[in-house]
């Protein structure tokens, strides 16, 4: 496991938005999303800070990808637009062709696999919770796309995004006052990717892949004095199935 420290990942990134110009502007950026044909569902998660400025638990980003550049990490999960003043922060991703023509409100995992016509990971300890919850699949022309499942509890929202036979990935993007974090890690034996920036360590954002499907799980504390472990979103992640 490779760490590299503050300074490379600055001059990596750096270097990555000189050779990229406008291209990582993120008024270009969401330019670019926003005229997507994917609409309909909200493929773009945004999170943007207010006036109440939660502590920072850390700035220095670890990349644990092995033997790749810096770079080319960074390019393949997220992009970033450096800001000064962190009330402008955000973090967030667009996922394209996840959209579909029909969404189903569901009440269960039973219900969902009934909806879709196919086997499907679950996030089984969201069903253990009190809170607001909804679950809804997605199809496009009567082909399942996968589900989306939110719970809103006394202090956390969570949220799962599963997508079925998708060929694209989440495209990830911050506007940081410091630097992106991108974790490589494990969880049982499937490669993960853990996103988030400084502004924003109270809304860790979790990628992997598992047979068919790709899944982003995102967990939003609303206190700085409850904030997700790494432990316990490997977890939840590690329970779906």
């Amino acid at each position: 496991m490779k760490q590299i420290n503050r300074s490379d990942i600055k001059d990596a990134l750096h270097t990555h938005i000189d050779s990229k110009h406008a291209s990582v502007v993120f008024e270009n950026i969401w330019e670019k999303y926003s005229n997507r044909k994917s609409g309909g569902h909200p493929n773009r998660r945004i999170y943007r800070k207010r006036i109440i400025v939660l502590s920072i638990l850390g700035s220095l980003c670890f990349l644990t990808l092995s033997q790749s550049p810096v770079r080319a990490f960074i390019e393949q999960f997220i992009e970033v637009k450096w800001i000064k003043n962190v009330k402008n922060a955000e973090i967030g991703y667009s996922w394209a062709n996840t959209a579909g023509d029909a969404r189903s409100l569901v009440l269960n995992k039973e219900e969902a696999e009934k909806s879709l016509g196919i086997s499907i990971p679950w996030p089984d300890p969201l069903d253990g919770m009190s809170g607001q919850r909804e679950i809804r699949t997605r199809k496009e022309d009567d082909s399942p796309l996968g589900y989306d499942y939110t719970i809103r509890t006394n202090d956390r929202y969570y949220e799962v995004i599963a997508n079925y036979k998708n060929n694209r990935q989440p495209e990830f993007y911050a506007q940081t006052t410091g630097t992106a974090l991108v974790k490589e890690i494990s969880i049982q034996d499937v490669t993960a990717t853990l996103i988030t920036s400084p502004e924003f360590i109270h809304v860790p954002h979790l990628y992997f892949e598992k047979g068919d499907w790709k899944i982003v799980v995102t967990v939003t504390d609303y206190t700085e004095d409850d904030v997700m472990s790494e432990q316990e979103i490997i977890e939840l992640a590690g329970s779906i199935k």
